[in-house]
């Protein structure tokens, strides 16, 4: 089921989508059906440039980045948390052009909030780092490690820095820190945790996590969110607006999914 969901999921999503409208289009135009053609390329020109300006993209991260209660580490009370897990964001295996394994931008910055925390509350609970490898074409992982190396050198004890590295999506991230919280703290039901993510993943991280009996305090580590005013560059198309953008709906489609199988 992975592997399928791995390899349907780019034709449900803007890249992919463009594309395949595109080439419709042409089709149809060289087909000399004019009148379909136009239409189609119009409403995928519409598209486009709406996922890569401004306004739009506000909105998909918004929808997000304000969506899970308890936002922003305000907590409702109810215990001290047992663990910091910090999901995986992501990681570059060493090549050619590149001299050394490194961490994705999303996990550098989920991997220094977890961090920052364990400095914050003095070392009183451990850190969890959640995540193996997400790619069907290696499944060998390197994040989790990688996490701990650079953790040892910003000084959290070995004993205080616990990974999980059999995981390939968020689903399987939660489930398997269950299986560690269980085997850590078995005198503790329900486990309640701080849970480090990205802001825009964190609605589905939630969700998952307390179906799976977890009580999540939310502390994001990633933002997307820039501004919530515009000036006149905002209007122009940017490669990096689309990205943005292309997350979020890749995380609606998630929870869409997740909802479907019964995992939310």
């Amino acid at each position: 089921m992975f592997t399928i969901l791995k390899l349907i999921k780019p034709f449900f999503l803007p890249p992919t989508l463009v594309l395949l409208g595109m080439g419709l289009a042409l089709f149809l135009l060289f087909r000399k059906r004019w009148r379909w053609g136009k239409i189609i390329l119009g409403a995928i020109l519409v598209i486009y440039y709406l996922l890569s300006t401004g306004p739009v993209n506000y909105l998909l991260i918004r929808s997000l980045e304000t969506a899970t209660p308890g936002f922003l580490g305000t907590d409702s009370g109810g215990g001290e948390p047992e663990a910091i897990v910090i999901l995986a964001g992501g990681a570059w295996r060493s090549g050619p052009l590149r001299p050394r394994d490194e961490l994705a931008g999303p996990s550098w910055r989920r991997l220094w909030r977890g961090i920052e925390l364990y400095q914050e509350m003095e070392g009183q609970i451990p850190i969890l780092y959640s995540g193996g490898s997400g790619n069907i074409f290696d499944g060998v992982s390197i994040e989790a490690k990688l996490s701990r190396r650079y953790a040892l050198t910003a000084g959290i004890p070995e004993s205080d820095f616990l990974i999980e590295t059999t995981s390939r999506n968020t689903y399987e991230n939660i489930r398997e820190t269950k299986k560690i919280l269980d085997r850590e703290f078995p005198n503790s039901n329900p486990h309640r945790v701080i849970l480090v993510t990205s802001s825009i993943h964190m609605p589905r991280a939630v969700l998952i996590a307390q179906k799976a009996g977890i009580i999540p305090i939310p502390e994001p580590g990633d933002f997307l969110l820039r501004s919530s005013g515009f000036n006149l560059l905002d209007f122009f198309p940017s490669a990096e607006t689309f990205l943005d953008s292309t997350r979020c709906l890749n995380e609606w489609l998630g929870i869409i999914a997740y909802r479907i199988m019964g995992r939310l």
